[in-house]
């Protein structure tokens, strides 16, 4: 099992857009602050109680920190206490209806709760608050993807990617998403014409550098797995994408193997796991009833791993 810094457990925590605030609530005092700061320690390190704890000690002193209730409503969601997470992230809307943080989070515990449209609904106010926010578009890419209607995601991040240049520690992925998106959605010219450039622009070195290569032919689905195995976020990735691919190339019962090994192994700090969870919990195909080596899977797995967002350490 890998281990990570705290900065690359930061990172992991950051895709799924369980981002915390990085900045203490205004005007707080000084005890809320530490409170709030600790609590914000206890998060990145997935300590999803015990940060609840500090942030309940920081909003009694401070109720109407909406910074505080994000970061609270980001460890309800840790905790799988989705009810309280939407409450807090409704909150903080209502103080702060600009917070970009509370749309993306709330968002992303409407993509664990598998309601695609409000979950895209509100990445797409995110994207509208912060344009230049590379993190919605891609939890909005991912539940796209999940909702089978990737193309629009794929336009909007390709205008992104085109605006940035491929610049940044995201571009590498969201060059997938998009390209995948593209193929989901019956048009694959412009998704392979992404991943081109991608291959040009973006950092050979590091991941998801040879999904690049996969989707582009010059490497094999063994190949991408290889390249993926020391690592459990980019093998929930690898899996993912493979079993992208093998969908939209009508293979349901391969992809099928795939989407319950994320289910079953992968990371649930990665975009790629929603979506597989949300594939997966879908009605099966006969196929998938009948073959030993894809059953239908509906348990989740817990599995502390790589990082939930592209930059990441290994």
């Amino acid at each position: 099992m890998t281990k990570f810094s705290a900065s690359a457990l930061l990172a992991l925590i950051l895709l799924l857009a369980l981002l915390p605030s990085t900045r203490s609530p205004a005007n707080a005092s000084p005890e809320s602050e530490d409170h709030h700061k600790l609590g914000n320690n206890f998060l990145v390190n997935q300590n999803f109680e015990l940060a609840l704890k500090e942030f309940n000690a920081s909003l009694k002193l401070d109720p109407n920190s909406a910074a505080t209730l994000v970061d609270r409503g980001t460890a309800y969601n840790g905790l799988r206490k989705y009810a309280l997470a939407i409450a807090d992230f409704n909150s903080a809307i209502k103080l702060a209806p600009t917070n970009y943080l509370a749309f993306n989070n709330r968002g992303v515990t409407h993509f664990r709760e598998d309601d695609l449209p409000l979950a895209i609904k509100d990445f797409d106010k995110a994207i509208e608050i912060d344009p230049n926010q590379p993190i919605a578009y891609l939890n909005r890419a991912g539940a796209s993807l999940a909702k089978g209607s990737g193309l629009e995601s794929a336009r909007k991040i390709e205008s992104w990617l085109r605006k940035t240049d491929w610049k940044g520690e995201y571009a590498g992925h969201a060059s997938v998403l998009a390209a995948l998106g593209y193929r989901q959605g019956g048009n694959p010219a412009p998704g392979n014409a992404l991943l081109e450039e991608a291959l040009k622009k973006t950092d050979r070195l590091k991941w998801p550098y040879p999904a690049l290569k996969f989707l582009t032919g010059k490497l094999s689905g063994k190949e991408l797995l290889e390249e993926a195995e020391s690592s459990d976020y980019d093998s929930t990735q690898a899996h993912c994408f493979l079993a992208l691919k093998y969908l939209t190339g009508k293979d349901k019962k391969l992809a099928q193997t795939h989407l319950d090994w994320v289910v079953k192994t992968g990371t649930q700090n990665s975009v790629e796991y929603w979506i597989a969870k949300s594939l997966t919990s879908q009605k099966p195909t006969s196929s998938t009833k009948s073959s030993p080596s894809a059953p239908a899977v509906k348990q989740d797995a817990s599995k502390s791993a790589a990082k939930a967002a592209p930059a990441k350490s290994k």
